[in-house]
């Protein structure tokens, strides 16, 4: 998602633990200004009270376990995890969400540093999480209230790294969890990323995967489990919501999803192409403007990318990261890698 106009900091008058970073822009201009270009990023699906309920109840579906099946595998292999971060990191982690993830890794870095630091006695933790979600930023801070950590949330969006970075405490354990770091294009996050830590940081995020072609599943039957899970009425309900917020009903559009083929530098991958086809001629109102639609135009939204565990290593070898611990789920449908910067 691009943030368009320059950032600055303000602090939020309702949390003092709080920070958000701000452009002239509110999120109601910018859908605005995005439904007027045919478009719908996908950071507008979360922002406001409705929309960070909305992901609170996609998330928690049967249909769509994306983020589920990976906190169970962080929880599975966090003590693994931990024995490669040293002790007395901060935790940044972006796109946080609920933040569920994030206090089970806090957990586990609390007791290493109880345990590898008792002569200095407390060792404080730094905790940051951001989100484009003033309201979910909310809901991780208090999720982690009866936790000895110090910290901070920050409202706000990746790109603006550079200007984040100042306010953080190094060294930093950098978080992309819940799948999100498939919800951008490769080279882009992880040159962001590289750009960004300094020497001593670490980088650890998760990926929800397409089987490799040796896993033993065909890929017709992979592709159409990625389609069941992405097209299915929770998900398609979370997509549509700004539309349906401001009063289009549902049988004036339709949510179309599909899974194709894009050209890499590694070759062939797998993302989603998602997008909203208008029905019949209508118009919505967002505050004091009106946006009309006609039938046959198309909002075009945010994309996945559906990578093989071997297509995730081979960016990151490109992209100048060093491995220091891989996990892979059994049914190789689920991954969670700790880098570091090459040096």
């Amino acid at each position: 998602m691009e943030s368009a106009e320059k950032a600055s900091w303000r602090q939020a008058s309702e949390n003092e633990e709080k920070i958000i970073i701000s452009g002239e822009k509110s999120m109601e201009e910018r859908l605005c200004e995005s439904l007027k270009s045919h478009e719908l990023p996908d950071y507008l699906l979360y922002t406001g009270m409705g929309g960070a309920k909305n992901w609170l109840k996609l998330d928690g579906s049967e249909t769509f376990p994306v983020a589920r099946q990976l906190k169970d595998m962080l929880e599975e292999n966090i003590a693994s995890i931990v024995r490669f971060i040293p002790a007395g990191m901060s935790l940044v982690s972006v796109g946080v969400g609920s933040g569920e993830k994030e206090r089970v890794l806090l957990e586990e870095l609390i007791k290493k540093n109880l345990a590898e630091k008792p002569t200095f006695g407390k060792v404080p933790i730094r905790y940051y999480p951001v989100d484009i979600s003033s309201q979910l930023v909310d809901i991780a801070l208090e999720k982690v209230r009866d936790l000895p950590v110090e910290k901070k949330g920050i409202v706000g969006f990746i790109e603006d790294m550079p200007l984040l970075k100042k306010h953080w405490r190094l060294p930093v354990l950098f978080c992309i969890l819940g799948n999100t770091f498939c919800n951008y294009e490769p080279e882009f996050i992880l040159q962001l990323v590289y750009e960004n830590l300094e020497q001593g940081d670490l980088f650890f995020f998760d990926a929800s995967l397409l089987p490799d072609p040796d896993s033993g599943e065909d890929g017709h039957s992979a592709r159409k489990s990625v389609l069941g899970t992405y097209a299915s009425r929770e998900n398609a309900l979370f997509n549509m919501y700004p539309l349906l917020q401001y009063g289009m009903a549902p049988e004036d559009f339709d949510f179309e999803l599909l899974l194709a083929h894009v050209d890499s530098r590694i070759g062939a991958l797998y993302r989603t192409r998602k997008s909203l086809n208008i029905l019949k001629d209508t118009e919505i109102r967002i505050g004091a403007k009106t946006i009309s639609f006609r039938d046959g135009d198309v909002i075009r939204m945010g994309f996945t990318y559906k990578y093989t565990y071997g297509q995730v290593i081979a960016f990151l070898n490109i992209c100048g990261f060093d491995i220091l611990k891989a996990f892979l789920s059994k049914d190789r449908k689920n991954a969670m890698i700790l880098t570091k910067k090459r040096t």
